[in-house]
């Protein structure tokens, strides 16, 4: 058996992509095989939303996606050729888009080259065949016959992740008794392309996700299974006959670019690490298309498990700190599950009823500001906050554990997700008054060697210029300390100095 390497990534799709290129860039030695002899060329997921851009942003900048995709504006329900209801996004004051309409295969692509920079390749053709588990190892097989050790094994393989089955872990849920269908059209004189068009038709759902240049995704809902009826792609035909009945509208096909067949299941397994084996996105939880969720939950696992894997891999905290993993991201993927899945029910079911809800009163309710305000956050997934977890124990922190807001940082386009430029925490001191210096200096060094400080004082004592924008968003006095985590949520949020440092304290001793 060869040496020792730190970490096994299974799986090259976004979710084994971003824990990756996280690991590497925080100095972990890593290795990442997917079965696929080439990458895929087709597109799964169709949108990144704003807060996958922003956890992207300080190792992947938003630019690169923004240059292959587009900002969506807001979602229109329709029906009969007329607009029901629109829910408009609203004005972006922040750098990143409420979400980018971009084809899976083009996310990764730009995510494979941040990962190449990085100085690690994709083993293409390269499958996990077994593994074995001991106290300090994994011990692989792959489908050559090599047989490696690892640190760690992450088993990022998708829905039938092949890492899971020799876990021996079951995969509870429910599939969903109904046929789906999707394609990507280019369609001639389409309308606009900065929004989500959502057909309720009484044949069944219908939505259009614009890619730019004309080319549209159409997914559909072609109604129960018939079990006498093989499975098959639709037609080119069938999926414009299709959008044109349920939409009400005129449309004019020019080419199709890719069609599909594909089934809903809804499953999480119970755990998601165990031992030196963890499991993440697709592996771990899968669910309805319904809000385009499942690669950016998957993004964010990866996000979260990374800076903690590697603390521990440097021994900077203990293996506990992984628990925490678990503790934030299980609970996230069951309430994505739970929303999605009953989002989906009430869009397939045609009871008279519920058909009259979903045409009259769904699009007056999305319509209010309230509503639509926490539409548009629980979509974008700004709305996700680890609050109750373990490293979130202090009531009366009112920010601790919620995300950090994206906000200007000075008047010249620069935002705090500019500077987050480590692999560590952020340590951020808005004016003095944080006792004395050497207080400061303690705190810079809990944070640890990998941590950036940023002494956001002036001359007088006072808070920066530029920083009093982020000051402001906190509704924090002058001598306020912010610690910012490696996945861009707030830890203490404070000027009591020990409670800071017995953060740092718990962080690593778990």
């Amino acid at each position: 058996m060869e040496t020792s390497m730190s970490v096994l990534v299974c799986g090259a799709g976004p979710t084994g992509l971003v824990t990756a290129i996280e690991l590497a860039r925080r100095g972990i030695d890593v290795r990442i095989v997917d079965a696929a002899p080439e990458p895929s060329q087709l597109s799964k997921a169709a949108v990144l939303w704003r807060r996958s851009l922003e956890v992207l942003h300080p190792s992947v900048p938003v630019e690169r996606f923004t240059a292959h995709g587009r900002p969506v504006h807001g979602i229109q329900f329709e029906a009969d050729g007329s607009v029901l209801q629109e829910i408009d996004f609203g004005v972006n004051r922040g750098k990143f888009p409420h979400g980018l309409l971009i084809p899976q295969n083009r996310t990764e692509a730009v995510l494979t080259q941040a990962l190449f920079d990085c100085g690690v390749q994709v083993e293409r053709g390269m499958a996990v065949k077994d593994f074995s588990v001991s106290r300090k190892h994994v011990d692989v097989c792959f489908s050559d016959g090599q047989r490696r050790q690892f640190s760690w094994l992450i088993g990022a393989d998708g829905a039938h992740s092949t890492v899971r089955k020799c876990l021996g872990v079951t995969f509870p849920g429910v599939a969903i008794d109904r046929r789906w269908l999707l394609a990507d059209l280019e369609l001639a004189d389409s309308g606009p392309e900065d929004r989500i068009r959502m057909f309720l038709a009484p044949a069944g759902l219908l939505g259009l996700f614009p890619y730019g240049k004309r080319v549209w995704r159409v997914i559909a809902d072609a109604g129960p299974i018939d079990p006498e009826i093989p499975r098959r792609d639709p037609t080119g035909e069938e999926m414009f006959h299709m959008l044109c009945s349920r939409s009400g509208l005129d449309w004019k096909l020019t080419k199709v670019h890719w069609l599909s067949e594909f089934r809903i299941n809804e499953r999480q397994v119970d755990r998601y690490c165990h031992g030196r084996v963890i499991l993440a996105g697709d592996a771990a939880h899968i669910h309805s298309p319904a809000g385009g969720q499942g690669m950016n939950t998957s993004i964010q696992d990866a996000v979260n498990l990374s800076w903690k894997l590697a603390m521990v891999e440097k021994e900077q905290a203990s293996m506990a700190l992984l628990e925490t993993y678990q503790s934030e991201r299980h609970p996230v993927g069951a309430a994505v599950l739970q929303g999605s899945g009953r989002m989906l029910r009430i869009m397939m079911n045609q009871n008279p009823l519920i058909r009259f809800f979903r045409r009259r009163i769904l699009p007056y309710i999305v319509g209010l500001a309230p509503i639509r305000k926490e539409a548009v956050n629980r979509l974008s997934e700004v709305d996700v906050e680890y609050c109750e977890g373990p490293l979130a124990q202090n009531e009366r922190d009112r920010w601790i554990g919620r995300r950090c807001p994206d906000v200007p940082w000075g008047d010249d386009g620069v935002s705090i997700y500019d500077l987050f430029k480590g692999t560590g925490c952020t340590v951020i001191r808005l004016g003095s008054g944080a006792r004395d210096e050497s207080m400061w200096g303690r705190v810079i060094s809990a944070a640890g060697p990998d941590a950036i400080a940023i002494d956001a004082v002036d001359s007088e004592g006072k808070i920066t210029e530029e920083a009093r924008p982020f000051a402001r968003s906190l509704a924090v006095d002058s001598g306020t300390i912010v610690i910012v985590r490696p996945d861009y949520y707030f830890g203490p949020v404070s000027s009591d100095i020990d409670g800071i440092l017995s953060w740092f304290t718990a962080l690593k001793h778990l």
